[in-house]
């Protein structure tokens, strides 16, 4: 009789820790009193101070709390996602989730407008369309029952491939790629793993779930990365440049393993920012109105971002007036970076000593234009939808930083299909460089650098095989030109020493002119086409000559340089 008690013990008890299962499976009891959640999530941690609310606050919609809970389909496992975030976070938040759903981080419109517009499918690339379809833009339109252009695929392209590290969208169960929804991909923390480590006995060790269930403060810079991984910002301030997608490209096998992947794709690892090597964090410099967004609607990264580098590096500056309020950083006591882990760094200063510094012609020039070492330049993606039902020719290229195709294969290689419904977007490079940077001028007339953002070619077959699309260069929505496009670029790789001032002069590749004089379509790449909006512009003929030539001025200038290195 003992042993048929004991068995039923534990019969209930597993069924206690058995949480958040799907929908509708049954509770080993009702809840009528949301505290005896408890009695299975015993140990879990409050979020914050602020937020110790009993769950159904946080979980249990408010037409919902009388209800006596039997299942779990009542249970709200992501709150702060945006269908939920109104209602759960806005009684306290309200003015915050304003701003966040007309911000770029919420938005995408940048890259949504842009890729459009450059496709053909709207005329002008301002800001109308959004990843969700909250706040001010509009959500993606349907997709048309026929192909016969780019612009009839472009927003099955953006939907599908493009804004899936949306902060509304759920994310793929890889290592690395783990987050929550809305509000908490950024609050609440996930480890790369995905796998709980908190007190909640029920929940322990279990995989998909927050590192702990509280609000991280300050965010580490691994929680960014979960969506700020590729060939954007954020990995690159960390060393990170994608290999190839091709499986030769991957790392030799050592001892009889390949190496564990992160964000689905094997690294090179290159030289980190300086302030990461330093322990800087991105929310150390990229404060609540960078990254949460400040109301208005913008159309690109250079008008969402306001920090500044002389907000730090320059603070007395009298012309700085772009950060919103006083004229350096808030962080800044005593001539000391107080960063948000509470750690003091020596701040350096401009040196005008420097003779670079002091040069009368780089007073135009973005400190990023000579301090960064080293930019992502990927040449001529080549976009491909396949609806064919056998993919099993695409298995060299599975690794493409793309859970959708990540999916269709085994470890091994071997094909898991047949698809079913609109096929996956491949994406394959004619090239990808980090080394060289080529310049232009932003909205402000600043020397930055460019980067070959768009250089769409698109193909498309129908499950029949047939062939409609077949490297097609897209044309822009005004009808002005192709749709290629360099862009503005900020690398995040800065270092305290400049690049030496060759990198750029005499180099016909920063001056606009490509990486050499030959016709190849290679080569074709690495001249700049006209950026997307009319202020940003590509080095005029006289500025392209006077880098290129090696005028008197900048031998005067480059002796002193040189000297003082000498000296120094």
């Amino acid at each position: 009789m003992n042993c048929i008690l004991h068995f039923f013990y534990l019969v209930l008890l597993c069924l206690c820790w058995t949480p958040l299962s799907p929908a509708h499976e049954s509770l080993p009891y009702e809840i009528k009193d949301f505290s005896s959640c408890l009695m299975c999530h015993e140990g879990i941690e409050k979020l914050d101070a602020n937020h110790a609310f009993s769950c159904d606050q946080c979980h249990i919609l408010p037409e919902n709390r009388h209800k006596p809970l039997a299942n779990h389909d009542l249970i709200v496992r992501f709150p702060a996602a945006p269908s939920y975030a109104k209602i759960f976070c806005g009684p306290c938040h309200q003015n915050e989730i304003s701003r966040l759903y007309n911000s770029l981080h919420y938005t995408l419109a940048g890259i949504i407008n842009q890729t459009r517009y450059l496709w053909g499918a709207q005329k002008e690339p301002d800001s109308q369309y959004s990843a969700s379809g909250y706040g001010d833009l509009k959500g993606l339109p349907p997709d048309p029952s026929v192909v016969q252009t780019p612009a009839d695929l472009v927003d099955d392209l953006l939907r599908r491939r493009c804004i899936t590290c949306h902060p509304g969208k759920k994310p793929p169960q890889e290592r690395g790629l783990y987050r929550g929804l809305g509000c908490a991909a950024c609050h609440i923390l996930y480890e790369n793993d995905g796998v709980y480590r908190g007190r909640d006995q029920a929940m322990k060790g279990r995989k998909g779930y927050p590192k702990v269930h509280k609000f991280c403060n300050p965010i580490p810079v691994r929680q960014c990365l979960h969506c700020h991984n590729g060939s954007r910002v954020g990995a690159d301030y960390t060393g990170l440049f994608e290999h190839d997608y091709h499986q030769s490209y991957r790392y030799p096998i050592s001892r009889g393993m390949l190496p564990e992947r992160i964000y689905l794709m094997d690294h090179h690892r290159l030289k980190p920012d300086f302030h990461y090597e330093k322990g800087l964090l991105c929310v150390d410099c990229h404060e609540k109105g960078d990254v949460m967004g400040r109301g208005e609607v913008n159309r690109c990264q250079q008008e969402a971002v306001r920090i500044r580098c002389q907000h730090c590096h320059e603070p007395y500056n009298n012309n700085i007036d772009e950060s919103g309020k006083g004229q350096s950083h808030p962080c800044i006591e005593d001539g000391l970076f107080r960063s948000r882990q509470g750690r003091l760094h020596m701040l350096p200063i401009q040196d005008k000593s420097v003779k670079a510094h002091s040069i009368p012609q780089m007073k135009n020039v973005h400190c990023i234009g000579c301090h960064s070492a080293w930019s992502f330049s990927d040449y001529g993606p080549s976009l491909l939808r396949d609806d064919r039902r056998d993919l099993s020719q695409w298995a060299p290229w599975r690794l493409q930083s793309n859970s959708t195709i990540n999916d269709l294969f085994d470890e091994q290689g071997r094909f898991l299909g047949p698809v079913s419904g609109p096929g996956p977007w491949f994406l394959g490079w004619r090239f990808r460089r980090w080394e060289f940077l080529t310049l232009g001028k932003d909205s402000k007339g600043r020397i930055v650098p460019f980067r070959p953002r768009y250089q769409f070619l698109i193909s498309f077959i129908d499950k029949n095989g047939r062939v409609i699309l077949d490297s097609v260069i897209p044309q822009r929505g005004d009808r002005s030109g192709q749709g290629w496009a360099y862009m503005p670029f900020y690398p995040h790789t800065v270092q305290k020493r400049g690049r030496p001032c060759e990198a750029c002069h005499g180099q016909p590749l920063a001056a606009g002119q490509g990486i050499w004089k030959g016709q190849g379509q290679d080569l074709l790449l690495t001249r700049p086409s006209p950026p997307v909006y009319p202020s940003l512009k590509l080095l005029s003929e006289s500025e392209k000559t006077k880098l290129l030539q090696k005028t008197p001025i900048y031998r005067k200038w480059r002796f002193r340089t040189l000297w003082q290195d000498f000296n120094d």
